[in-house]
């Protein structure tokens, strides 16, 4: 009967087991057991030639140029306009403050004050003028406001902080076109016209159901 040819022998002179789940080492294709598996237990002469080698040559790196800085990257990044080598961190112009490097001018600045000296020379208006016209504007308002305050009819009851001020449109037929009223702020829109009508002594019927809009609807 013959006999089955399963598993390799160490090839390990000092030890030669024979292992059915041999291992291939990837350095000297040689064929190991588990325990001489590593390129170190088998004395791989793989690692011999690596020992050997210069540090250059086992990892070539590239030191960064640029100032207090000691990076090392295993590929050159060549800045394209400086021709030095630098590391990822500062490997764009400005990273590395390029001496190559191109600050763009501000052009859109001067060109929108050339518009606005163009657009003042036409209207003859300045920026100072309108300046001044902002604020005599703003001053303007200040003033109605206060003329506004001062003239309005209310409930004295209210206080400062929580009334509105409005110059309210009275309608045709009335003694006064416009007058100046204020509410609290809390009110509705109903209260406030209903205290409107009440300052103004207008005849006010929102608060009353007709007997039009009472029998309006037909039930069933």
């Amino acid at each position: 009967m013959a006999e089955l040819d399963v598993g390799r022998h160490c090839q390990v002179e000092r030890c030669r087991r024979l292992d059915f789940l041999p291992f291939v080492c990837d350095g000297c294709s040689g064929v190991f057991c588990l325990e001489h598996r590593s390129r170190e237990s088998h004395s791989c002469p793989e690692v011999t030639v690596l020992s050997e080698r210069p540090k250059s040559e086992t990892c070539p790196s590239h030191l960064c140029s640029f100032r207090d800085c000691a990076e090392r990257e295993l590929v050159p990044i060549m800045c394209p306009y400086c021709e030095k080598n630098f590391c990822l961190r500062h490997r764009h112009q400005s990273d590395h403050r390029c001496e190559q490097l191109e600050i763009p001018k501000p052009r859109m600045a001067a060109t929108q004050k050339l518009v606005q000296d163009i657009i003042d020379s036409k209207t003859g208006e300045t920026a100072s003028k309108r300046r001044k016209g902002a604020k005599n504007s703003e001053m303007a308002a200040k003033v109605a406001l206060m003329k506004l305050k001062a003239h309005a009819a209310g409930d004295k009851s209210l206080p400062q902080t929580e009334r509105i001020y409005f110059e309210v449109f009275l309608p045709k037929g009335s003694k006064e076109k416009r007058r100046a009223m204020f509410f609290c702020r809390g009110w509705s829109v109903g209260k406030a016209t209903d205290f409107a009508a009440a300052l103004a002594s207008l005849k006010n019927d929102n608060n009353r159901l007709t007997a039009k809009v009472a029998t309006g609807y037909n039930f069933p």
